[in-house]
């Protein structure tokens, strides 16, 4: 029997969906101090905060809320940026890139405080995160790496070797490792479960099935044409992230949505379950087309994820092609089967490095290349601290962000990138 015939074409964290509450066909204000578009952790994180100091906030999204890319990734909150850190010291010097990588520890402290707060029962864990090596001449610049981290930023990590490598994952894929144990794995659906319901608890005026549609002016006052009727804001907050759309075309030109496709095996015996991976931690390659992958918080699959390589083909098509990937680092999992395969939107910029800030009375944060679980949450609260007036800032709003050229919305360029980073796997 094919490995795939029962496989179901849905998102293994959503299996059930642990937002129960429908938010449709709520009476839609006409006036709110802030509206914010999206319900992923960017914005229900600055909706919360907002709330809680006595703004009135109207949240939106398109779909039901909670149930796009924020409920559908690899479920890491993961420390340091999407971009090399060698460049960001060439680039933006030494004070500012550790003002980055702080930020981005802050990010992980982000999530861990939240989970705390609302008592969120999402398997939040510090377990930390491992680099694998794809090639003998990356272990060598994990090393580097590493020596980079202890020398500039005072960050401690562990390097593994190759002889060493089962002490972490019961694979010969790879040719060593670097772990760094800031890091932390979470159930991703539960958490913005947890956060929503938080948010209404706290009195965010919350609706779903609500598409902005335009925006009709902006400035000291906004008003926001939606299918459900006008909305009139003080401020606008764009939190859509991969799903950005031409309703601000100015963000729209500067983030890529890129499709990140995930499977999940059926339930491992114990005795393989628990050596595949024996410390828990969310994993990551040092490949262009990378894998990403780890247990399940209950320790009984294997998750695995990466970037379609052949993205016109069908779902199916693309979880068999994925399986494969998945046999080429665990072998031993060929005889047991996919139960899930799903997809979500992962948002890029051309820098590898968020957008956040103003522009004409909206606020938006987005483009968080891999690294939205945490990201997503600390600059949705800092987005908050903005539209407060707080003192509090990041150093992300003074990095002027970058648009793609010849780009309205449609990643005519995709193909040719993909091509480009097979070819770099390859040859280096």
């Amino acid at each position: 029997m094919s490995q795939l015939a029962g496989l179901k074409e849905a998102t293994y964290w959503m299996e059930p969906h642990p937002v129960t509450k429908d938010y449709s066909n709520l009476p839609l204000t006409q006036k709110t101090d802030v509206l914010v578009v999206g319900s992923g952790y960017t914005g229900t994180v600055a909706a919360l905060q907002l709330k809680k100091a006595g703004v009135d906030v109207t949240l939106i999204d398109q779909t039901k809320i909670g149930s796009e890319a924020s409920a559908k990734n690899g479920g890491m909150a993961l420390n340091g940026l999407s971009t090399s850190l060698y460049k960001v010291k060439k680039k933006y010097g030494t004070d500012k890139m550790v003002q980055f990588f702080r930020e981005s520890l802050e990010s992980i402290n982000c999530v861990e405080h939240l989970v705390k707060e609302g008592n969120i029962d999402c398997h939040f864990e510090r377990s930390g995160y491992l680099e694998a090596a794809y090639k003998p001449a990356h272990f060598e610049g994990l090393k580097e790496d590493q020596e980079f981290l202890a020398q500039h930023l005072n960050h401690k990590t562990i390097l593994i070797p190759r002889e060493q490598i089962h002490d972490e994952i019961e694979s010969d894929y790879y040719h060593g490792a670097l772990v760094d144990p800031a890091s932390a794995g979470v159930h991703p659906a539960k958490f913005i479960a947890g956060l929503i319901q938080m948010a209404d608890k706290a009195g965010v005026d919350l609706h779903e099935k609500i598409e902005a549609q335009e925006i009709l002016s902006s400035g000291p006052k906004s008003i926001v044409r939606t299918n459900k009727g006008n909305i009139e804001a003080d401020q606008v907050v764009i939190a859509t992230n991969g799903y950005t759309t031409n309703l601000t075309p100015w963000q729209m030109r500067r983030v890529v949505p890129v499709e990140s496709f995930m499977i999940a095996t059926e339930e491992l015996p114990d005795e393989i379950a628990n050596t595949l991976i024996p410390k828990n931690r969310m994993i990551f390659d040092t490949k262009r087309f990378l894998y990403y992958f780890r247990l399940s918080p209950d320790k009984k699959r294997i998750l695995f994820g990466g970037r379609p390589k052949q993205f016109w083909k069908s779902t199916v098509e693309k979880a068999k092609a994925m399986r494969l990937d998945m046999l080429k680092v665990f072998p031993q999992l060929e005889k047991y089967a996919i139960d899930y395969t799903w997809f979500g939107k992962v948002c890029f910029t051309v820098d590898r490095f968020p957008i956040v800030g103003e522009r004409n009375g909206i606020h938006y944060a987005m483009g968080y290349c891999g690294h939205g679980v945490g990201m997503a949450c600390y600059l949705g609260h800092q987005l908050a601290n903005m539209i407060l007036k707080k003192d509090e800032s990041t150093v992300f709003t003074d990095k002027k962000s970058i648009p793609i050229p010849l780009y309205t919305g449609k990643p005519w360029f995709l193909p040719i990138a993909h091509s480009y980073f097979r070819l770099m796997d390859r040859i280096q």
